[in-house]
């Protein structure tokens, strides 16, 4: 408990900070003094100086609410007035701890012995934040981690899903063309992986390179994409505590994001495709958006617009700005529609200088020559490396260069003091004046921008292509299993965020509202954008969970979103007048008295409880969906050993691509033709065939199409299997040698049939030639040949009859099969071998 000299400390420090609270304290002391508690709603203090009240070890809590600790020293503190500059006591005597009940978050000014006694003041309080943010990117780590025992198989790594295997395939084939990591032409010369996707490809190739070379090229398409998400969420952890100040905040968005599953699915461990890459590269740009945001949202005056610009801090933000804007552009093949939401912040970012009569050229001094370097080095990418189309590059060249315009004509705008409002339908009119110009000047690429978008947008077939509100799923339950309860906690805040925007001078949070609503609004066309919301909605998911957590009374109420010292108020109180501008971290994020950068643990064991059961809960449906949606892309125990049987079957027969392809439902295709050929470059072939060649009437009329275009054919289970008589029936149901009641074939040799996954080897099959019919005992006009096939099911091996029939034409027949064997043609037998079936040989039956 500290002493009444420490406490009269303290509350003058207290007042020096908060003049306009004297009155409240005052008749604190005076409720005190009749030896009466009181609660928050009882006093006429806000959130944030009630917790600093309570945080500066001026209150205490009892049963029925709070005290005064030493009411006497308080008074004493009141009558002597603020203290001066020059009054301050040590450290230890003058803590500003901000803590709350759930978190235990301290200020950074805070001293570790200055907690309430609520809290366990024996704890390392900046080791307990670490060790949060620790745990917090773990958990990250390892919700990438759940599909693990899918992905590593017998030595293999199987990536899930299918467009994982494109990106494996220019992973190895360029690592095998380079010199080493350092054999930087290579940039330049990286032939069919620089047309949509450079940077992702680049990127595997080099760390690939890096680590080994062609030998880690498994390691690196397993644990690359979850190395970026903990990189991303260490990124979100920033950006929510560059908005909010409170580390309880940041690690629930950290948390939010790590456990959504949508993004667990793209980001998951050898999940190696473009969204890691894109992912981290939006998480960067709206890092440093927001980072420039904040910054000069603590500066009030026109001056301190000019300090802002001249702050060697935010032009190293801007560099960072700079390339996450060039490498935003080659990412992923849709890389103009990052680009968008930068545009609308750069817009509205203006309205918001002019409407607060700060300089718009120095406020957005260091964003602006963020986006033209980096406009400059996507556009030099482009042209000196031939990386991208044409739209992806030039897209950030129109951004910076709209942002030019708009912001001089922000400038202008601000010297003839025209309204504000005005300026934003003025940004419209010039953003539809240039894409009209650019539409004129270059015809060719706005074709291919709406080819892309068609391709983006209209493909159908793809569960990806559904919409985020899906009728589906009753439309609001849709994003529970997408995103979790996250979505619902960050919907509600956003619209109080948007609220906020509109009325306060705010640029910091107008960047993650652009960003939110623009996700959302693309989900909604998409759920694939659902990865990308779930970055920028995890700080409003975040407050909106600390937020429940106070109205339980088991934390310190957010002071994030609150009304604030810069809201506007008809009273002139809101906005910081120009010769007293509000307090605010070096950092940029928010003043120090709302700040709670450091964690503590309440000493009531009964309060922990209730924390950790609370947080539970929520993230309990997060924990429950990850693995059944990771499921549902990962590849199966039978699919992968499928790919491994026509492997080891091509290999013995020395098959090569083309004649070893797999044809199989273009959702597997990649993967099998990866393990069997490395040949995972497209699906095309599959995706235009596999689908007709199962619902064909006779699969052997197929062989002659294939044309050596197929060695091997995969068919799985399906629930919209075709009716009967199809060539699913024949080969799925009976396995390709007659059994159920269906057609047997010839030229399909049935290799595995486990768990609902058929194999087949396309061979030409052996013809059985029966030159003397009656001889044999027919006495019909066709001729069966029949053998036993044993097939390997889980039960063991089943053996079943394989007969093939042909008609007698001209005195003979010829009967083809696809099965090695001893087989019984009317009263004789012949011999057919896999060499037979293989190069299509012909055996006689012997005449009687």
């Amino acid at each position: 408990m500290p002493s009444p000299e420490e406490t009269t400390a303290a509350a003058r420090e207290f007042l020096a900070d908060h003049p306009e609270v004297e009155d409240a304290l005052a008749a604190l002391v005076e409720r005190d003094a009749r030896d009466e508690p009181w609660t928050f709603d009882d006093i006429d203090l806000d959130s944030g100086r009630f917790g600093e009240l309570v945080a500066r070890d001026l209150a205490r809590e009892v049963d029925d609410g709070y005290r005064l600790r030493n009411p006497d020293a308080i008074r004493a503190a009141i009558d002597a007035g603020p203290a001066d500059a020059g009054d301050a006591t040590d450290a230890g005597s003058t803590a500003t701890a901000s803590t709350d009940a759930g978190s235990g978050a301290s200020t950074g000014e805070s001293a570790p012995d200055a907690a309430p006694s609520r809290f366990s003041t024996t704890v390392d309080v900046d080791g307990l934040t670490l060790l949060g943010l620790v745990g917090a990117l773990l958990a990250v780590a390892g919700a990438r981690l759940v599909a693990a025992p899918a992905v590593f198989r017998e030595g293999f790594v199987v990536s899930p899903s299918n467009d994982t295997y494109f990106f494996r395939y220019w992973q190895e084939r360029l690592v095998a063309r380079a010199d080493g990591a350092f054999d930087l032409g290579l940039f330049a010369d990286m032939g069919g992986a620089a047309s949509t996707r450079p940077l992702a490809h680049a990127t595997n190739w080099w760390v690939t390179a890096l680590l080994g070379g062609a030998d880690a090229a498994p390691a690196v398409a397993a644990w690359l994409p979850v190395v970026a998400s903990v990189c991303l969420g260490y990124l979100v952890y920033r950006t929510a505590r560059l908005l909010t100040g409170d580390v309880r905040v940041a690690l629930a968005a950290v948390l939010f994001y790590g456990l959504a599953p949508v993004n667990v699915v793209y980001t998951s461990v050898g999940f190696l495709d473009h969204q890691a890459h894109q992912y981290l590269w939006l998480g960067l740009l709206v890092a440093t958006l927001t980072a420039l945001g904040t910054d000069i949202a603590r500066r009030t005056t026109s001056t301190d617009a000019r300090a802002h610009a001249r702050d060697a801090r935010m032009w190293a933000i801007a560099l960072a700005l700079a390339v996450a804007v060039a490498a935003s552009a080659h990412a992923w093949g849709g890389s103009p529609l990052t680009f968008v939401p930068v545009a609308a912040v750069v817009g509205l970012r203006v309205a918001l200088d002019v409407r607060h009569d700060r300089s718009p050229t120095f406020a957005n001094a260091p964003l602006l020559g963020g986006l033209v370097v980096g406009a400059g080095l996507a556009l030099a990418a482009h042209l000196a490396l031939g990386w991208h189309e044409s739209i992806a590059a030039v897209t950030p060249a129109l951004v910076a260069g709209g942002a030019l315009v708009v912001v001089g004509l922000g400038e202008l705008w601000r010297r003839v003091s025209l309204p504000p409002l005005a300026l934003v339908a003025a940004e419209a009119v010039v953003a539809v004046g240039g894409l009209v110009a650019y539409a004129r000047l270059r015809p060719d690429d706005i074709d291919r921008l709406q080819t892309r978008a068609d391709d983006l947008f209209f493909r159908e077939g793809i569960s990806e292509t559904a919409s985020l509100f899906s009728p589906d799923f009753a439309v609001v339950f849709g994003p529970l299993l997408q995103l979790g309860l996250g979505f619902y906690f960050a919907i509600a805040v956003l619209a109080v965020a948007t609220w906020a925007v509109a009325r306060r001078d705010e640029p910091g949070w107008l960047v993650v509202v652009c960003f939110a609503w623009y996700y959302t609004l693309l989900a909604t066309i998409q759920v694939r954008f659902a990865g990308q919301l779930a970055i920028v909605i995890a700080p409003f998911a975040g407050i909106g969970l600390v937020y429940l957590l106070s109205a339980i009374d088991i934390a310190r109420p957010v002071a994030a979103l609150g009304r604030g010292e810069d809201a506007d108020a008809p009273s002139g109180r809101g906005r910081p007048s120009r010769d007293r501008p509000t307090r605010s971290r070096p950092d940029g994020g928010p003043s120090d008295e709302r700040a709670i950068t450091s964690l503590a643990l309440p000493d009531d064991t009964r309060l922990r409880g209730y924390l950790a059961a609370t947080v539970a809960l929520v993230l309990l449906f997060n924990l429950l969906l990850v693995p059944s949606l990771v499921g549902q892309t990962t590849h199966d125990r039978a699919q992968f050993e499928a790919a491994l049987t026509v492997d080891a079957h091509a290999e013995e027969l020395d098959r090569e691509y083309p004649r070893n392809f797999v044809l199989s439902r273009w959702g597997d295709n990649r993967m099998y033709n990866y393990f069997v050929s490395g040949e995972s470059q497209s699906y095309g072939y599959a995706r235009s065939n596999h689908a007709q060649f199962l619902a064909s009437a006779n699969p052997d009329n197929w062989y002659d199409r294939f044309q050596g275009r197929v060695g091997y054919v995969v068919v799985t289970d399906r629930e919209d299997a075709p009716a009967t008589n199809t060539t699913y029936a024949a080969l799925h149901e009976g396995l390709g040698i007659g059994v159920n009641d269906t057609a047997p074939t010839g030229r399909y040799q049935l290799l595995a049939s486990d768990d609902g996954v058929r194999t087949f080897a396309v061979v030409p099959g052996a013809t059985i030639r029966v030159t003397d019919p009656a001889a044999v005992g027919a006495t019909s006009g066709a001729v069966t040949a029949t053998t036993a096939v044993a097939v390997e099911e889980p039960g063991g091996n089943v053996t079943h009859e394989y007969a093939r029939s042909a008609t007698i034409t001209n005195g003979t027949a010829t009967i083809r099969v696809a099965h090695p064997g001893e087989y019984r043609v009317g009263n004789a037998t012949v011999t057919v071998t896999d060499d037979d079936v293989v190069a299509g040989n012909r055996t006689t039956v012997p005449a009687a």
